[in-house]
């Protein structure tokens, strides 16, 4: 009869890429994971990986297998969180995904205000583009996630509104600008951030900059507008608090991006990623009357 051990060894084995690795992560010796594995295997009647020199694949059917592992562990971790709440307890592990932008500006003040609440509980933070928040949302590596172009899979929540912004030298010209036009700066160097959620919104208003630079740290972009080697636009959310020698004006038209927090299914989230959807929530619209240019949505 398979165990939930079984299923843990299986899913840290696929991740690990190795029966050694997994075994020095989870604390057991290489050849108790192996054994657990056969053993998974024989009970199955499937061959779960394909072993090789370099390391452990799963097959395709182990894929399948693996997926279901994680579906059955995350019930059991919320029937514990549930457990818990209900004994007046919080713990466990809350695996968060998030954009750049929200990671860097706004998830320290709301991670740090959650923990007060529940200081026993584990948290987890992973940073990436909106396409790998989607495949570690569609494989269970994460509970919640913080995005601002979820696959039509996920089921969201809004959170707040974020609004791109022109970036320029804090001597130029056009400094004074309540709004700009994309066609006022049009003619001039720019420098692209490395991020396919800014391209996209930037295409779908016909907005198309003749890209000089691409770049990744959002300091060194506007380090590089502050010395006039180019200009810039990214949503708000991107900017530091302490801006170097640089502005930022709106757009006109306005563009503004939706971040929300995503989750494979409302229904079946664990009593703790509810908790901290609603927190979220709440962090925002508490924070909106110091936020002017930026606007909570949804309502819990």
């Amino acid at each position: 009869m398979m165990t939930l051990t079984q299923l843990q060894v299986l899913v840290a084995a696929a991740k690990a890429g190795s029966f050694t690795r997994a075994a020095e992560e989870i604390g057991f010796t290489q050849s108790a994971v192996s054994q657990m594995i056969q053993a998974l295997e024989k009970e199955l009647g499937v061959c779960l990986f394909l072993r090789s020199r370099s390391g452990i694949t799963p097959t395709s059917i182990g894929e399948r297998m693996l997926q279901h592992a994680r579906d059955i562990l995350t019930i059991t971790a919320c029937m514990t969180e549930e457990a818990n709440l209900a004994r007046g307890l919080a713990s466990g592990t809350l695996r968060i995904a998030s954009i750049p932008s929200v990671a860097s500006r706004f998830l320290p003040g709301l991670l740090g205000s959650f923990r007060k609440r529940f200081p026993a509980v584990e948290i987890m933070l992973l940073e990436g583009d909106s396409d790998e928040i989607d495949k570690w949302m569609s494989s269970s590596v994460v509970d919640i996630a913080f995005t601002a172009i979820p696959g039509r899979e996920l089921q969201t929540m809004p959170l707040l509104l974020d609004e791109m912004m022109v970036i320029l030298p804090d001597t130029h010209p056009l400094k004074d600008r309540a709004t700009l036009r994309f066609d006022e700066i049009a003619d001039r160097c720019f420098i692209m951030p490395k991020d396919g959620c800014i391209k996209k919104m930037l295409q779908e208003n016909a907005i198309t900059p003749a890209i000089t630079f691409e770049v990744r740290e959002v300091y060194t972009i506007l380090t590089m507008v502050q010395e006039y080697i180019g200009v810039t636009i990214m949503p708000e959310l991107y900017m530091p608090a302490v801006l170097p020698k640089v502005v930022a004006i709106p757009l006109d038209p306005p563009i503004r991006r939706e971040v929300v927090l995503a989750v494979r299914d409302w229904q079946t989230i664990s009593p703790l990623t509810a908790e901290f959807a609603v927190h979220s929530q709440k962090y925002v619209q508490a924070m909106e009357p110091f936020l002017p240019d930026r606007k909570a949505v949804g309502e819990v």
